[in-house]
């Protein structure tokens, strides 16, 4: 091989010659540049290491030329792979090994050094993802597809009506003949609407069904009422017909809003008719029907607004057919429907269907309230028992079902608000007024109390109505004897605030905790009633003693009542209620200045001031006392 190598360089125009040279100078350069690299590297990844003797030592890497395994050329001048490849772990080895380390320390190839190196970064806090923006509402979308139809739907009705009326003026549509065209404009209403509809234009379709009924009973209408082509009966039968077809349209759109349009229209078909001889029974017969079959549809469908609409809308016209209708005794009729429409309320309440809650409660609650409150005005006077009967009957209906779905461990808090409001309404009316209070009392704090055991703010309303209105009947009917039936309300009273101070001290952790934090409330406000209290029991039992003792007793009882209120917090260790014993006793010597002195002669003032000058200075003795 080197005689070959020989024999080619002594040529000079041996091509072979010059391509060795040239890998020769880049083999020379490729050294270079590696021994610069590696020499780096040493600086860089060998730190200096403390030795045992605690001098620093510093090692540098060898270099071993060209076929140490840095992948140079070999004697045939062609690069080895395989000693390229192993070149990095024999440098890493060499370096890992005759670096000296400190006891205790590793060392890691190609590692940095640096104080802190090690020292693990804190990350900063990962940033939650923007929020997705809101899209924006596409107004061509409401102001084309679901506005336009309907403003101009409604143009074009008056400006059909317009253009009606002309050719009505001018006499060339008759009568009958306004009526067919008003009955062939619905049909190409609906015609028109159904299409819409399979066409995937649903808003513009349900507005063209709309108003082709709508159309439709207002053809009907002039039919009947104002040119008498057709009978009562007949019109009768027309509309109901036509109301179907509004409805049946309605469920298969699944268009709430039609639904509900079809049950106002609905509610109206008997004031569209034009009857000789009205007839309530049968008024308030079709109603109740209707009432109560729209209630089942709206269930079925679970149409809440429709189902509110069904049940509300039936007070109104049973409260125009009562006012419209003078002949007749309609008490019992109406009494009748709204027991029934009340009662398919709640048995679809009590019932829901299989694979669905329990839903409606509130508008169950609502009707009972206008039942409650037509019974008051059509029977509360003339007929009180039947009255009486109602709501009890309706209370106690409503206390075992609310005691079955307690015992099931179901929801039942409408159940116990409409019970609650019940034996209100029984107890005020059935009870005279000095016994009603004591009741009505005992009611509310029994209510408040299953209210927040049950965590019902309904049941909770309802408990603090009937409470409310107790306090403000004792408040409002002074003592005037000591044994009466206001002093029994009182005591009543004082007893019902400590006991429901008692019921929220005893419930455990984590139950009604807002009602726990405010029970102290109910101790300052039983303070305050029971002052009332010992103040109106004075006046009644000062009754027959002159002026200027009356005011020197009632002080007085004011004082002892300041001195109580004052050792209850010391005994007690309750600042705020030794505070208040003592700002009592300040509001009982402006009471004495402002109000007693005036009027009592000045042996009187005399004993008041020596009286409570002695007091507050025992007072402030006791808390020097104290302090010692």
């Amino acid at each position: 091989m080197n005689d070959e190598l020989n024999k080619a360089k002594a040529s000079p125009d041996n091509p072979l010659l010059a391509r060795v040279e040239a890998l020769e100078q880049k083999v020379s350069s490729l050294e270079r540049q590696l021994h610069m690299l590696q020499q780096e590297g040493a600086a860089t990844a060998r730190p200096p290491a403390v030795g045992p003797g605690g001098a620093f030592a510093e090692a540098e890497a060898p270099v071993h030329g060209a076929a140490a395994g840095t992948g140079m050329p070999t004697a045939s001048g062609v690069p080895d792979p395989s000693k390229a490849a192993g070149a990095t772990a024999g440098t890493e080895a060499y370096r890992a090994s005759d670096v000296p380390s400190a006891p205790g320390t590793t060392y890691i190839p190609g590692a940095s050094t640096a104080p802190g190196a090690h020292e693990q970064r804190p990350q900063p806090p990962l940033q939650p993802p923007p929020p997705a923006p809101k899209p924006k509402p596409d107004w061509e979308h409401l102001i084309a597809r679901v506005w336009l139809p309907r403003i101009f739907i409604a143009v074009l009705l008056i400006g059909v009506l317009w253009g009606f009326t002309a050719a009505v003026s001018a006499g060339i549509i008759t009568e009958p003949i306004r009526c067919l065209l008003g009955v062939a404009a619905a049909g190409f209403m609906y015609w028109q609407g159904e299409a819409q509809s399979r066409r995937g234009r649903p808003a513009l379709g349900q507005v063209l069904l709309g108003g082709s009924i709508a159309v439709l009973l207002l053809a009907l209408f002039a039919a009947h009422m104002l040119y008498a082509l057709i009978p009562a009966w007949l019109a009768f039968t027309l509309y109901v017909l036509a109301i179907g077809a509004g409805l049946r349209t309605a469920l298969r759109q699944r268009s709430q809003a039609l639904t509900v349009i079809m049950m106002l229209a609905g509610y109206l078909v008997p004031f569209l008719v034009d009857s000789a001889k009205p007839d309530i029974r049968m008024f308030i017969a079709y109603e109740t029907v209707f009432s109560i079959a729209m209630l089942l549809l709206a269930h079925r469908f679970a149409y809440r607004a429709a189902y509110c609409t069904a049940f509300g809308v039936l007070h109104v016209p049973l409260l125009i057919g009562m006012i419209g209708f003078s002949h007749g005794d309609s008490r019992y009729p109406v009494m009748l429907a709204l027991l029934l429409q009340h009662a398919v309320m709640f048995a679809l309440s009590v019932f829901p269907r299989e694979g669905r809650s329990r839903a409606h409660t509130v508008p169950l609650f609502l009707g009972f309230t206008l039942t409650a409150v037509w019974m008051f005005g059509l029977f509360a006077d003339k007929d009180p028992f039947v009255y009486r009967l109602v709501i009890a009957a309706c209370a106690l209906v409503y206390s075992a079902t609310a005691y079955v779905l307690l015992k099931r461990k179901q929801q039942a808090a409408v159940y116990m608000a409409a019970a609650t409001f019940g034996w209100f309404l029984w107890i005020v009316h059935v009870l005279e007024a000095s016994n009603q209070t004591a009741a009505v009392l005992v009611e509310g704090m029994l209510a408040i109390m299953l209210g927040v055991a049950f965590k019902s703010r309904l049941q909770q309303a309802t408990g603090i109505l009937a409470y409310v209105f107790g306090i403000c009947s004792v408040i409002l009917h002074p003592i005037s004897r000591i044994p009466s039936a206001e002093t029994f309300a009182w005591l009543v009273l004082l007893v019902s605030v400590g006991a429901l101070y008692a019921f929220l001290k005893r419930l455990p952790e984590g139950t009604a905790d807002g009602y726990k934090r405010r029970k102290n409330s109910l101790l300052w406000a039983d303070s305050v009633l029971f002052l009332i209290f010992i103040s109106q029991a004075t006046d009644s039992l000062t009754k027959a003693l002159s002026y200027d003792m009356q005011h020197l007793l009632l002080s007085a009882v004011w004082v002892l009542y300041a001195i109580a209120v004052i050792i209850t917090g010391v005994v007690a260790s309750k600042r705020k209620v030794r505070l208040a014993g003592i700002l009592f006793l300040f509001l009982t010597l402006l009471k004495i200045i402002f109000i007693d002195l005036p009027d009592v002669s000045a042996a009187i003032r005399a004993v008041l001031f020596i009286g409570l000058g002695s007091i507050g200075v025992a007072v402030s003795r006791l808390f020097y006392k104290r302090k010692e």
